[in-house]
This record gives C-alpha cells, sequence and structure tokens, in this order.
C-alpha cells in the first residue's frame, strides 16, 4: 500500500510551509540557493564517503535490507545512501547534496545506533530521517544562514526567522509518523526516539512509555512547569504524546498500521496535537513577566495614538517588542480599542508593582520611550503618557528622566522626519510620472494599432 504523505503530515507543519513560502516568498531564493550549490559541484557526500562508511549490501547487509524494506514500505524507490559515522551517541540525520550532475539523498546513522537499536527501533530512525526528505524539510534548510558574521540563525527577518524555528519543531512530528508506519509499532518507535534522546540503554532507564505520556497529561494546565521540567528536551514528552495519538488514528490506519477500533478521527487527532504544541509557544508563565508583556501592549496602545497620528514605525517597534522579548505572538496582546486599553492597564500596572523590581520597571519605561522615538520625534502628548506610567509604577521624576534619556540615547530617535517628508514627496512624484508614462504609451499603442488599419499598399 502506497502512502499519502500529505495526508500523513502534521497539519502544523503544512500550514507552516505554507506561511513561509507564501509570505516570504522563498521559492526564488531557494532556487538561487540550489543552483548556487550545483554550481559550486561539491558538498556532503565528499565528507561523508571520507569520514563514514557508505552501508551498501556487501559492506552491511542488516542495514541495507532495512533501508529496502522501509523504502518498499513506503512506496518510494531506494534512491538514498545510507551512511555510518563513527559516535558514542545514538543520533541519524538526513541532507540532501545538489550537484550538477544529480541531486544526492544523505541518511547518516552514527554506529551507536547501529550497535545499540534492535531492528524495529532502526526502522523508526531510518524511517524518520527519509521523512524529512520526503517532506522537503532539507529544501528549507536553505534558508539557514552560513555567513558566521550573522547574529541571526536564518536569512529571514525576525517574524519569519521565529516562524521558522517553530517549524521546524512541527516537522519533527511529521518525520515522526514516517518512522512510526516504518518501525509499525509505537512502543518500539518510543524507545528508540527515547534512546536517541537520552542515550541510554534499558540498564539505566525503565523505558516506561505510558509514563513518560500520562507526564503531558499531568502537568497540560500548567505550561510553565512543562517549560522547567523539560528546558534540555522540550519536545520529547510532546513527540510522545503525538506520536502515540497518531498511533490510535485514521491516518495511520489508512497508512497500512494495524489500529484498535474505533480509530481516531483525522480532525480530533490534528486538533489535539496543535494544542500538545501550543504547550511549546513561546510566553512569559513568571506572573511579573507576563505584567510587563501586558503594560508594554496596553500603555503602548495609548502611546501610539495619543499624538492623533500613528505611523508605521511606532506599531512596527510595539510588535518588534512584543515579539523579541515575550511572545511568538504578538499580535495577539495588542488591543486596538483606546478606551478596553485604558481600563485594563491598571490591573496590569497593579501586578507590575506588586511582583517586579526596578529593572522590571525601567526596561518596561525604556522600551515605552523606543515606542514614542519611532516616529522621529518626542511630542509633549508622548511624554505625559511615559511620565504619567512612570509615577503609577511609582518612579519618581528624577529617575524617570533618566530611563528615558538613556533609552533614547541608547537607540536614537529611530526615524527622521525630515527624510520621511523627502521620501514620501519623491514617491508622489515618482507615481505621478509613471501615471503619465503609462497614459502616453497607453496613447501610442492606440495610435500604432490604428494605423496600419488606414494603409493601402
Amino acid at each position: 500500500m502506497a502512502v499519502n504523505w500529505d495526508e500523513v503530515r502534521y497539519r502544523g507543519d503544512a500550514q507552516d510551509v505554507e506561511e513561509l513560502t507564501n509570505t516570504y516568498r522563498v521559492a526564488d531564493y531557494l532556487d538561487t540557493v540550489e543552483e548556487n550549490r550545483r554550481q559550486m559541484d561539491r558538498g556532503i557526500r565528499e565528507k561523508l564517503i571520507k569520514h563514514g562508511i557508505r552501508l551498501s549490501d556487501r559492506i552491511s547487509p542488516r542495514i541495507y535490507r532495512l533501508f529496502g524494506e522501509i523504502c518498499s514500505r513506503f512506496g518510494v524507490e531506494a534512491q538514498a545512501e545510507v551512511f555510518c559515522l563513527p559516535s558514542a551517541e545514538v543520533n541519524a540525520f538526513a541532507t540532501i547534496d545538489i550537484r550538477e550532475e544529480r541531486t544526492y539523498s544523505l541518511i547518516g546513522v552514527t554506529s551507536s545506533a547501529l550497535e545499540r537499536l534492535e531492528d524495529s527501533e532502526l526502522r523508526f530512525i531510518l524511517g524518520h530521517e527519509l521523512g524529512h526528505i520526503l517532506f522537503g524539510n532539507n529544501r528549507l534548510d536553505g534558508l539557514l544562514s552560513t555567513n558566521q558574521q550573522n547574529p541571526d540563525i536564518t536569512v529571514l527577518p525576525a517574524f519569519g526567522e521565529s516562524l521558522f524555528l517553530r517549524w521546524r519543531k512541527k516537522a519533527e512530528i511529521s518525520s515522526d509518523r514516517a518512522g512510526l508506519i516504518a518501525g509499525g509499532d509505537f512502543r518500539t518507535s518510543a524507545t528508540a526516539l527515547l534512546k536517541a534522546t537520552f542515550g541510554l540503554s534499558e540498564r539505566n532507564l525503565n523505558l516506561d512509555v505510558e509514563a513518560l505520556v500520562s507526564q503531558v497529561d499531568e502537568i497540560k494546565g500548567h505550561p510553565e512547569m512543562m517549560a522547567e521540567a523539560f528546558a534540555s528536551h522540550p519536545l520529547l514528552p510532546i513527540r510522545l504524546k503525538a506520536l502515540e495519538l497518531f498511533s490510535r488514528s485514521d491516518k495511520a490506519r489508512r497508512s497500512g498500521m494495524d489500529v484498535a477500533e474505533p480509530p481516531m478521527t483525522d480532525a480530533v487527532l490534528e486538533d489535539a496535537v496543535d494544542e500538545l504544541v501550543h504547550l511549546t509557544r513561546r510566553y512569559p508563565y513568571r506572573p511579573v513577566e507576563r505584567a510587563m508583556m501586558r503594560v508594554l501592549a496596553l500603555g503602548g496602545a495609548q502611546l501610539l495614538g495619543v499624538d492623533g497620528e500613528i505611523s508605521d514605525e511606532e506599531v512596527k517597534i510595539l510588535i518588534q517588542i512584543l515579539h523579541r522579548y515575550f511572545t511568538d505572538e504578538p499580535e495577539a496582546e495588542i488591543v486596538t480599542d483606546p478606551a478596553v486599553a485604558k481600563a485594563r492597564l491598571p490591573e496590569a500596572v497593579s501586578v507590575l508593582n506588586a511582583e517586579g523590581d526596578m529593572t522590571a520597571k525601567n526596561f518596561v519605561l525604556s522600551r515605552m520611550t523606543d515606542i514614542a522615538l519611532a516616529d522621529g520625534a518626542l511630542m509633549d502628548a508622548e511624554s505625559a503618557v511615559i511620565f504619567d506610567l512612570a509615577h503609577q509604577l511609582g518612579l519618581p521624576d528624577k529617575v524617570a528622566y533618566g530611563i528615558v534619556i538613556g533609552a533614547a540615547q541608547a537607540v536614537g530617535f529611530r526615524s527622521d522626519v525630515k527624510l520621511n517628508r523627502l521620501s514620501e514627496e519623491i514617491r508622489r512624484n515618482l507615481q505621478a510620472g509613471f501615471r503619465r508614462a503609462a497614459g502616453l504609451n497607453h496613447t501610442h499603442q492606440h495610435t500604432a494599432s490604428a494605423e496600419p488599419l488606414g494603409l493601402v499598399w
């Protein structure tokens, strides 16, 4: 039975890829990246041949057989090359190497994984990595920055990079499903995932999968516990639970797996996984951090409209501050109704006063100044809002003045008012010029098309 990979793929993974593709128009850039690699005509395959062992049917009949069985199960041709690399860790990876003559699909497996994993566990590992190739995840890796001088992880702007990093976690859920289909059994697939994550065997770790899965249910109502308890491996319990849900789904049944009746419907499965993934979002769970975010969101909204004009620069700064310091979803925190924002602000200020120290209050006032300076000027009305907030936070005028001056000196006036006026004037003149040119061309086209009709040869 051929597997429908579009159907198997986790809904959140597919949605993020679509947003990256449509919003940031990355397809042309990725084409350029791939063509550049093709022109260079060198890549990772040479490194794998130099430092690893290609697991052919003669070198490793076991792995060659397992990988062939997986490809047959997936309904794809066994075109990927599998390499063994020396390492004490249980690990694996998948990549593509674009060359002038062809594109190589490459899977690397550590020697420790080959030695310590059972056949069924290796099926999961190999199926997981092959899933990355089938889902096209490696193509999006072209968005990663290779410039050592670039402090960012990707070539994308801040929101795009945040989306990319969230997507990578969701892509693992999709590839885990491929691994489960390859392994054919939830428990052995889960033990493979646990061994790869912790590097422990049954001798040192009682692989009680059910207990680990139920652990997610116990703390689901306390997401701050999730962040603290699994700081070093934040996705492991999520991945195990998501894998267990898929193993009971109609999607798994349609992919050829034995599933107990009644199977979970597609909608119920994906809604449940969405809920799990939501636990991994970046959001302030400590009361003081949440209060800081809300004071900035509510106070910032008031600040934007106080002078009667709301500039794009001011709005962008507010969004960027909330996104950079607090949450992946800053738009959810901004209240656009001034009356509602004003009514909610005192409660957030009260929590900040109760839970926060001078550092927290200083930070909030500094970021408010950043917003006010975004349009290239600090208006009296904006100053009044900032100093009123300082009073609500119990900060003396002397301290508040120092914070505002310090913030201004740190970032400066973020926009040039004169430059904005000049650019707007030039933009209008350019538009008018293009319209005149378009009208002139239109007239010429009409004349040109009419002349031949009146000619007599």
